[in-house]
């Protein structure tokens, strides 16, 4: 659809794929696979697989606590192993990093 020259299916796409996000971590949270602990997340590094998919679900983990949490974009996330505590990751200044796959 375009509206003003300008199209605006963007943002039915964002809410869908935000609504999916949402989803996935809710099922995660439920199955005991994900722990957030004010802003910290716990996660197996199973589930992060490799650098660009860890990357994902870094910007897709940091975007759920943004909607559900509260979050402001600007607020850090650090991501340790579930059953060790070592950071192998981090949401700072807008950008994600990973350490396990360095």
């Amino acid at each position: 659809m375009i509206y003003a020259k300008k199209k605006v299916q963007q943002t039915a796409h964002l809410a869908a794929q935000a609504a999916k996000i949402i989803a996935n971590v809710k099922e995660l949270l439920e199955k005991n696979l994900l722990r957030i602990e004010g802003n910290e997340v716990y996660v197996y590094p199973e589930i992060l697989k490799d650098k660009p998919t860890a990357l994902n679900w870094i910007k897709c983990l940091h975007l759920y606590c943004m909607l559900k949490k509260r979050f402001k974009e600007s607020d850090s996330l650090f991501f340790k192993d579930y059953t060790t505590g070592e950071q192998i990751g981090a949401y700072k200044n807008k950008k994600a990093s990973v350490t396990i796959f360095t």
